[in-house]
C-alpha cells in the first residue's frame, strides 16, 4: 500500500510516485498552477495520462479545439494524443496526473 496526503503540499509540482515505484505506473504528479499560468500543447509517445482536477478551473487545449474544466472532472490522454492546459487567473487549476504504460 502507498499513502501520501498530497492537501497540505505547499509545492506547485510535486512528484509522489517515481518510474519503477510500481510495475506500469510512471509517475503521479500533483500540480498547482500560478493564476493564468499555462502548459503549452504537447503528446507523449511512451505514456498514457490520466489528470484528475481537484480545485480551481482552466482550459484544457487539444488538436480539436479548447473545453473548460473545473474541479472533480477527470481527462485521460492516450499515447500520441496532443493536450495541454491553461490556468484560471481567478481560481488557479489544480490537478493529479497520473503516467501510465501497459504493455
Amino acid at each position: 500500500m502507498f499513502k501520501h496526503n498530497f492537501l497540505s503540499v505547499k509545492e506547485d509540482l510535486l512528484q509522489i510516485l517515481k518510474k519503477g515505484e510500481y510495475k506500469g505506473i510512471l509517475f503521479i504528479n500533483v500540480h498547482k498552477y500560478r493564476p493564468g499560468e499555462t502548459h503549452e500543447i504537447h503528446k507523449h509517445s511512451d505514456r498514457e495520462e490520466i489528470f484528475i482536477v481537484f480545485d480551481g478551473e482552466g482550459m484544457v487545449l487539444t488538436d480539436e479545439g479548447t473545453a473548460k474544466i473545473s474541479k472533480g472532472d477527470v481527462l485521460v490522454f492516450a499515447r500520441n494524443e496532443s493536450h495541454g492546459f491553461v490556468s484560471s487567473v481567478e481560481n488557479p487549476l489544480k490537478y493529479i496526473c497520473i503516467g501510465v504504460s501497459i504493455p
